[in-house]
């Protein structure tokens, strides 16, 4: 029967998910590929149905591998898991924590989470990862994250989270000093549309954010667009050329003031709340309930409303 698999060959599942050949695969698991093929066979005749189509390109999971897949890349992490716990308790340390979070948290809220646990993070090892929230996210179902703070995207199916409303977040607009439109006091919607605009793709939070903005004046988005996901790059193309990029307010902390500035508008761009995320069936280690419990506190808690009446 299934749940009677090896390790091994979980990890094979696993790696011909990721590289879609027999070939990288075994040399991910630097075996040979009569091995891997082998190993497979052995694998379906114990499922007694198909996991993998054969094609031309290599071989794509069918609807049954891909559940032994899902299995087995859980079972995989949670070893790691283990196996990094108990590593880390021999060289006295409590464990590793794997946090992702888009960027304003990952200023605010983090670096007040290490304020909190103060010496109970010496031992602690935490890998963070900032980025936007679909990668994130997808970090987060492939088991690469124990929890995330970002937004669910569009698509992705909320009920296999834990999540806790942290709050909103507020965006503006980027320009160089060179601007036509960075001297003035206001800046109307109407005045900026048709100018050179740098924004995220389309299904991005700042994008539909920026859309809406426009949209709520009875305004057109903008059309003269290019599209990067990278803020870094946006603001790389906005140094050289007059461009007009919507970036998190936590962006313009980071910059020199004299070479960019924030146009003023009259309304403001706001970002879709965001919040804690951990998978629902997947338990924590004690490293990393650790900090999610910190988060927990400082994030999710203090951003409520006080009961009766009662300022926070």
């Amino acid at each position: 029967m299934i749940n009677n698999l090896k390790l091994r060959q979980l990890r094979l599942l696993v790696a011909l998910d990721s590289e879609r050949k027999l070939q990288l695969a075994a040399e991910r698991l630097n075996i040979t590929q009569s091995a891997a093929s082998k190993m497979l066979a052995e694998i379906e005749a114990v499922a007694r149905v198909p996991l993998f189509e054969r094609t031309a390109r290599g071989v794509e999971p069918t609807a049954y591998g891909s559940i032994l897949i899902r299995g087995g890349r859980s079972v995989l992490a949670d070893l790691d898991r283990v196996t990094d716990e108990f590593a880390g308790y021999r060289s006295g340390e409590l464990g590793t924590v794997s946090v992702g979070t888009v960027a304003k948290p990952s200023i605010d809220l983090v670096v007040d989470v290490m304020q909190y646990l103060g010496e109970k993070l010496h031992r602690v090892n935490i890998s963070l990862d900032v980025s936007t929230s679909k990668p994130l996210i997808a970090r987060l179902l492939a088991l690469e994250l124990d929890f995330v703070v970002a937004r669910i995207p569009a698509g992705v199916d909320p009920g296999q989270f834990d999540y806790h409303e942290i709050g909103a977040e507020q965006a503006g607009l980027l320009v160089r000093a060179e601007h036509p439109l960075a001297a003035l006091d206001s800046v109307n919607l109407e005045d900026a549309v048709d100018l050179q605009w740098i924004s995220q793709p389309r299904e991005s939070f700042m994008r539909q954010a920026l859309e809406r903005l426009f949209y709520s004046r009875g305004i057109a988005p903008p059309q003269r667009m290019i599209n990067t996901e990278s803020f870094s790059a946006s603001i790389g193309i906005a140094a050289g050329i007059d461009a007009i990029v919507p970036v998190p307010l936590l962006i313009f902390d980071l910059l020199d003031p004299q070479r960019f500035k924030m146009l003023r508008i009259r309304d403001q761009l706001m970002l879709e709340s965001y919040g804690l995320i951990k998978l629902r069936k997947r338990a924590l280690s004690p490293a990393a309930m650790l900090v999610f419990d910190a988060m927990m506190r400082l994030g999710v808690e203090s951003s409520r409303p006080a009961a009766d009446g009662q300022s926070a």
